[in-house]
């Protein structure tokens, strides 16, 4: 489990990032420069408008949506993938609202701009974009499935699974092949990512992904979970968003996708954390579901 050097803090009002070194102050600089980061998605802010909106009406986030091809198609695809079991084909952005509900279409409308919006150019940026869009589809799903089955809100959490790694797409926005020549080398020794970056930039990718969010004013229940994605899970907090998303992460990162089987140690952790939540014997075919589910929406991002 990785530590973040800058490190975050929990108090009642959501993630708090703290007082950046120097080092840290240039790395921020370099990454969210304005004329340099890609602008908040258009539907993202119009999306976030109408969250805030008390009238906002199915209507106005169906002719949102629909203004942007791309998007409207993704929506689609996702929306007609298992992950969320419609027994009827979903036609049509107004159909999707329709049987999903708003508060769905509007958050899956929200994280799939933001991904849209942080797209590398290069062979290797495409590469890690799919193999990114892999493990986060499942960590969404995942994080759904959790959440639904602790009482918990389904609809933000796989929204926050959805953006968890989003400080990755920026990072290898901005750096380039070096990075991701960076995740390679974590790969290739048995590290995580995580802990390469803290090495090389003195903060990881979930801090970078809550400068982000922060700074396009995403609502602070996804700053909290993606900032805090890497944090020790702290019994006191309760199984929060944020703890949903860790517990999500840490499973789908330690789960051998042949087997389907976890690391006890993982497992071990999780069931201290939050005991009864999930067993090592419903765990294998879990996350055998969930890997078909994903195979359906592999290519959403590519053509």
């Amino acid at each position: 489990m990785t530590n973040d050097p800058a490190r975050i803090t929990i108090r009642r009002g959501g993630w708090d990032a703290p007082e950046r070194s120097p080092a840290q102050e240039r790395f921020y600089r370099e990454l969210m420069a304005v004329e340099r980061l890609p602008s908040a998605p258009e539907i993202a802010q119009r999306l976030l408008v109408a969250i805030n909106r008390e009238d906002a009406h199915a209507r106005h986030l169906t002719a949102l949506i629909v203004r942007d091809q791309s998007l409207s198609a993704r929506l689609l695809r996702l929306a007609n993938s298992a992950f969320f079991s419609i027994r009827t084909r979903v036609t049509s952005i107004h159909h999707a609202t329709t049987l999903l509900g708003f508060a769905r279409v509007r958050d899956l409308a929200l994280g799939l701009s933001v991904w849209g919006a942080l797209e590398g150019k290069s062979p290797d940026a495409r590469r890690w974009r799919r193999l990114l869009w892999t493990h986060t589809s499942l960590v969404a799903a995942t994080a759904k499935t959790l959440a639904e089955r602790t009482g918990h809100d389904g609809n933000t959490a796989f929204t926050a699974g959805l953006l968890h790694d989003v400080g990755k797409l920026v990072i290898g926005l901005r750096l380039g092949d070096s990075y991701w020549s960076l995740l390679d080398e974590a790969l290739a020794d048995g590290r995580e990512g995580a802990e390469l970056e803290a090495e090389a930039f003195g903060c990881h990718h979930a801090t970078v992904g809550g400068w982000l969010l922060q700074l396009w004013a995403l609502p602070p229940a996804l700053v909290d979970a993606v900032a805090l994605h890497h944090e020790p899970l702290v019994a006191d907090f309760g199984l929060d968003l944020p703890a949903v998303v860790a517990v999500a992460n840490r499973l789908v990162n330690a789960t051998d996708p042949a087997s389907g089987v976890a690391r006890n140690q993982v497992l071990d952790e999780i069931r201290a954390f939050a005991p009864g939540l999930l067993s090592a014997d419903t765990w294998p075919e879990m996350y055998a579901s969930l890997a078909r589910e994903q195979h359906a929406v592999a290519g959403i991002f590519e053509g």
